[in-house]
Parts: structure tokens; sequence; C-alpha cells
């Protein structure tokens, strides 16, 4: 006989959610995992000890984070959600009469509370020390790489300003090597007789950049297969043996993919004293100034060469061969030519300048086939650190590059295409880069998470 539920009876019942939430799901391995009480004490700073209490932050801070969890890109809906799903009010210690806080809450403590605060990143940087003393993180291999955020702002509301370049620490480095290497060449003009070389001082170099009114803080992205208009860009840094992403650092879209890097990887080696021993990157960081940086900070770099010529042709009777003792090269005729000075290209990068006498090259008899007609001498520019290029370059040829290269292939593409899909990553709804960074950490921490449960269990 067919039954039939006519009437609902209200009834009084005692409900335990715990029974209702799976051993496996993902939010009760987190919490088995992970304490978040740790929360609180990064927080209580931004709490006065006075007035009437307020909402548990580490109730707000888990709301968030399943909000990554889910892929659920709108507070208005995660209160929605949260309100209808028994897991979601398991994990945050809510009963089924228990009101759901606000979303509002959320922007108004963004607003108030926490802005110009690193409350956020004290978090993320609290489970990467946890991975650290747990064996997750070495810093053995560290590849990199960003991807492109989508910004709420209008492509068509852009103006042209110019601005003054500011050079990253990094590039500071060059800057010093290019001053030593230039008084070095100044004073042995001045031991051998020669008058001082005059240098007009060069004013700060700057440049022009589109500005979207709607949010300053992004920029146009405009690269070959990609999409246009305003973005962000998300640079990450990720330790291969787990794939979890140590850094992760918002910029506009118009920067260089390569312009944060050096400085994200001294950010981690000093935050979390991690000796990092190897990167790997794609072919849009084989520049000098990276490898200069690298140097600096003793890693060893596996960058795909971009394939960059020599300053030379290297045809048997144009062959120059280069001394390291010297610093000078020789050319098929036997002569020697000498580091004369240093210039700047506009891309940033500096070139040494090395040049035969005049005398010898107007009597080689290879005059016609090394250089044109209108010079008087040959000359060759390489950059600095050029060897830095050459070492990569022959480093390129090793079984370590080939699975330093799949690691990161696996790891980077792989991580922008889960944290774009599912972790809230491929728009974002919020303007200026202090909320973009909070959007990318609570992203990124939501798929570390992940990884760590994993790896755990």
């Amino acid at each position: 006989m067919m039954g039939r539920k006519d009437e609902y009876q209200s009834k009084l019942e005692f409900i335990d959610l715990n029974t209702f939430v799976p051993s496996n799901h993902i939010l009760r391995q987190i919490n088995e995992k992970i304490d978040f009480s740790f929360v609180y004490n990064k927080m209580e700073k931004y709490y006065s000890k006075l007035g009437r209490k307020s909402l548990d932050p580490v109730l707000l801070f888990k709301m968030l984070l399943i909000g990554y969890l889910y892929n659920v890109d709108s507070e208005r809906v995660l209160e929605q959600e949260v309100n209808l799903n028994i897991a979601y009010r398991w994990f945050l210690g809510l009963d089924l009469s228990d009101t759901v806080p606000d979303h509002s809450t959320f922007s108004q403590n963004r607003r108030r509370r926490f802005k110009d605060s690193t409350v956020f990143q004290e978090i993320f940087d609290y489970i990467i020390d946890l991975c650290i003393e747990n064996g997750l993180v070495t810093g053995e291999v560290i590849v990199t790489d960003s991807t492109h955020i989508k910004a709420s702002a209008a492509k068509d509301k852009a103006e042209k300003v110019v601005v003054e370049k500011t050079p990253s620490h990094y590039l500071n480095t060059l800057e010093k090597e290019a001053k030593k290497i230039e008084k070095e060449l100044e004073d042995k003009r001045i031991e051998s007789g020669k008058k001082k070389r005059g240098r007009k001082s060069k004013s700060s170099s700057t440049e022009k950049i589109s500005v979207i009114k709607t949010d300053p803080d992004s920029g146009l992205l405009n690269r070959p297969g990609k999409p246009s208009g305003p973005h962000y860009l998300a640079h990450a840094s990720i330790d291969t043996k787990n794939g979890i992403i140590v850094d992760i650092h918002p910029s506009a879209g118009n920067i260089n993919d390569c312009e944060p890097f050096i400085d994200r990887l001294n950010v981690i080696q000093e935050k979390f004293e991690l000796n990092i021993k190897n990167v790997a990157a794609d072919k849009g960081y084989d520049k000098t100034k990276i490898h200069h940086g690298l140097k600096t900070l003793e890693i060893t770099g596996y960058i795909s060469p971009i394939g960059y010529t020599t300053p030379f042709d290297t045809t048997s009777y144009k062959e120059f061969t280069y001394n390291i003792d010297t610093d000078t090269y020789t050319c098929p005729n036997k002569k020697t030519l000498t580091f004369t000075h240093l210039r700047k290209k506009e891309t940033d990068n500096y070139l040494k300048t090395y040049s035969a006498k005049s005398k010898d090259c107007k009597v080689c008899p290879f005059r016609e086939c090394c250089f044109g007609e209108t010079a008087s001498k040959r000359t060759i520019s390489r950059p600095i650190a050029h060897e830095l290029l050459e070492a990569n370059t022959q480093r390129a040829k090793t079984s370590e590059y080939k699975a330093f290269q799949k690691l990161r292939r696996v790891w980077c593409e792989g991580s922008f295409g889960t944290l774009k899909s599912k972790h809230n990553l491929y728009k974002t709804y919020k303007r200026g880069i202090e909320k973009i960074s909070e959007q990318c950490l609570f992203s990124a921490l939501a798929l570390n998470l992940k990884r760590i449960i994993k790896v755990m269990n």
C-alpha cells in the first residue's frame, strides 16, 4: 500500500550536528588537522578590550575560508549557503538555531577593523610555518609563475600618465655592480695618465602608462594569447615537494612577470628562514638582472633560455675568444679588444663595450668582413654578468633542468587552473591591491589546506 506524508507535525528533537558530517568530509579533515585557535592571537590587537563583545573572529575567518574552499565568490550568497548547509554550520560551531553572521559584517570589518593590516598575510604565513615544521615544505626546488585576474574595472575609463620608474631591490644590486665597474674603469684611466671622463648625471627614468580610473591599482593586460583589459597578476612561488604555495603576491596587470621575482624569493628566505636551493621559471625570467639577483641570494636558477644570440658572429674568420682573467677579447688576428665603457639600454640592462685599436683594425686582413665601412674599429657589446646567462644555458641541457621544468608545469599551471576554477581567483569584484591581496591569500590558503590534508591522511 502506497504511503503518503500528508501532514507535518512539529516535534521537539535533540540533534547533534556532528553525526551529520561524514568522516571523510573535507571540513572535518581540516578541523581535525588544523587548530585555528591561533587566529585569536593574530587578531587580538585589532579588537578593543572594552565595550560589547564582537562576533568570534575565528568564526568570521572560517566562514570566509568556506567561501574560497567551495568557490562561493559572493559574501551575500555565502551567508545563504551557511544558513542552509549543516556541514558549514558544524565547521563554524553554529547550531541550527544560531543566527548566521550577516554578509555586511565582512565588508565592515574589512573597511574599518582590518584596513591597512597584515592579519591575513600573518595567518597565511602561520600555515606555511606549520608546513615547514612538518617537512611538507623544504625549499629544495621552488617554481614560480604568474596568472592574470580579471579586474572589476572599465577598459574605456583609462588615462595616460607619466610615472617614475622605481627599480626593485634586485635591480639596485645590478646598479651597484655597474657603478663598481665604472669606478674600476675610471681608476685605471687615471693610473694610466688619461684624463678623467666627464659624465652627465642622468635624471630618474620615467615611463608612460595607462591608469584605470575605476581601479587605479589594476593595469591593462596586453599580451599575445592573453585577454586584454584591466587585470591584476598573482605571482606565486610553489614548493615542489607537495605543491604548497609559499608565497602569492598581487600586482597590476601591466607589470612584467619577472619584476617581483627576486624580491619575493628574498622575502620567503627571510620570513621563513627557508634555505631555497633551486628555482625554476619560464623564459620570461631569463634576464641578466634575474640571474644576477639569484647569484646574490645564492640560489641556482633553472630558467628556460630565450635563445639569445651572442653580440658577434661566430664563423671561423670572426671568432673572438674571451679571457675572463683579463676581461678582454682576442680577435682572429690575435689583437686584443679591451673594456672601454659601460652603457645602459632602455631595458634597464647594462652593456660592457670592448674595443679594438683603430691602428690594428686599419691593417687587419679581416677588416672588410669584420665590421662596416663607416666604422674605424671593431667593438663588441655584452651584458654585465653575461656569463650568468651562458651558465643558465648550459644548465638547460641537464637532466635536472628537464625535471624541474616538468615540476613547474605540473605545479604552476595545475595550481593556477585549480585556483581559478575552484577557489575564486578567476576574477574579482573587489578593488584596490589590499583587497586583491586578501583574495589571493585566501584562495592560495584554500588550495594549500586541501594539499596538506591529502599528504597528512
